[in-house]
């Protein structure tokens, strides 16, 4: 069974947004435009998980079963399934910690674990968040795979600008408290689905959040590293290209915007 996703786009399109250490713009195209989201809200949505968390309002050691069932916006249930599901995620009914699900939603871009921990703090503590960064073009309406509510018109949308925007915060903006902020910067490092970080050379240190769903293809980073002059942030939003020319214009402007980190050209042919 194939669950819905977003209709795929009709022309071509890149956008990108840059920024340094303290926030500002270093370099920027189409930065504003909006693209649909795929798994890059789930930066949003791990925001949510960790003000809870430290507002007291849920222990990130809890346990919880493990689902892929959820309540979808016409109030039924829906089952994820096919491609949506990670292989590696626990069975449902099999115990997770919170800390755990945040984390998977992360690395490994798990849809179980995201629409379980969206169930649990809800669409409007991800609205909540996006209105206190200041956001213009992000909209987290549904759950994944909820075909009621694409029905209904419901989408998850971005910029690149508020992904970089996103991410600094994550990395460099008012922090989070200890444990929340090593959670998160653990969970970005450890991602395996990189694009930016396969073109960066070793010993440069970086965290992500990539998504891509049919004619979408993006990724989001922070990069360290003294040679770039310390931190920072780089967007870079994909529509209308195949994933491996997605790549190909995403691994170029690495190598423009961050020429001292990058690879050498051709280093990263197996990329993707």
């Amino acid at each position: 069974m194939s669950l819905p996703t977003a209709a795929a786009p009709t022309e071509v399109r890149l956008a990108h947004c840059l920024l340094d250490a303290d926030g500002a713009v270093l370099s920027s195209e189409r930065a504003e435009e909006s693209f649909y989201a795929a798994s890059t809200i789930k930066l949003h949505v791990l925001l949510a998980v960790l003000r809870a968390a430290e507002q007291g309002e849920l222990d990130l050691d809890t346990e919880l079963p493990a689902t892929r069932t959820f309540t979808g916006a016409d109030g039924e249930e829906f089952t994820l399934s096919g491609d949506h599901l990670d292989p590696t995620h626990p069975e449902p009914g099999a115990p997770i910690a919170l800390r755990d699900l945040a984390t998977r939603m992360i690395d490994r871009s798990s849809n179980e674990a995201t629409d379980q921990l969206l169930e649990l703090v809800g669409l409007d503590a991800v609205a909540a968040v996006v209105g206190e960064l200041g956001l213009t073009a992000t909209r987290v309406e549904r759950l994944i795979g909820d075909a009621a509510a694409l029905e209904r018109g419901l989408t998850n949308e971005t910029s690149a600008a508020d992904l970089a925007r996103t991410m600094h915060h994550l990395v460099a903006g008012p922090r989070l408290s200890g444990d929340s902020h090593e959670l998160a910067l653990a969970a970005m490092h450890a991602q395996t689905i990189p694009i930016i970080g396969s073109v960066l050379r070793d010993g440069v240190r970086w965290g992500s959040k990539s998504g891509w769903v049919d004619g979408y293809r993006h990724d989001v980073a922070y990069v360290e590293d003294p040679a770039v002059g310390g931190l920072r942030v780089l967007a870079v939003m994909t529509a209308g290209l195949a994933e491996e020319e997605a790549d190909a214009r995403i691994a170029a402007l690495v190598r423009e915007l961050l020429p001292e980190a990058a690879q050498p050209s051709g280093a990263d042919e197996n990329l993707g």
